[in-house]
């Protein structure tokens, strides 16, 4: 077998870098296409998510203001409820003053009624432990006159 010349094997050589050269270039090539690609996609997500976001914050607006009125008006209705009770509150506060006032002149009463019951069985205990007192006093004097 005869042995191709260096010639042949330097063209060769050179044809092989040449379609590598160009197999590269393709490579290149299609490696920019998906990066605009990608690039293109990525824009369109991004304006994409900016018109939602903007949707969003609309409605939250909306809501805010939807929420700020009827937070205006659950207050009112609590002012008004709150009103109604402190004007209850005061009422019940002079019925209950009435009765307490009521109810005192009846436990005064019965108290002064219960320190008469107490007191006259202070003195009849009174009387009787003088009585006691005196009974002991004389039994120990005649004791004392019999020694």
């Amino acid at each position: 077998m005869q042995r191709p010349s260096r010639f042949i094997m330097g063209a060769g050589t050179l044809a092989l870098l040449l379609a590598f050269a160009g197999c590269h270039k393709e490579d290149d090539r299609r490696v920019e296409e998906s990066v605009e690609r990608a690039g293109k996609d990525i824009d369109a997500a991004t304006e994409k998510a900016a018109g939602h976001l903007d949707k969003a914050r609309e409605d939250l607006q909306d809501a805010a203001k939807d929420t700020g009125r009827e937070l205006d008006q659950a207050t009112d209705k609590a002012a008004v409820h709150l009103e109604k009770a402190r004007e209850d509150f005061q009422d019940a506060a002079r019925e209950t003053g009435r009765g307490l006032d009521q109810a005192a002149e009846k436990a005064g009463a019965q108290l002064n009624k219960a320190a008469e019951v107490v007191g006259e069985k202070l003195e009849r205990a009174g009387e009787k432990m003088q009585a006691s007192a005196e009974a002991a006093r004389q039994e120990d004097e005649a004791k004392g006159k019999a020694k």
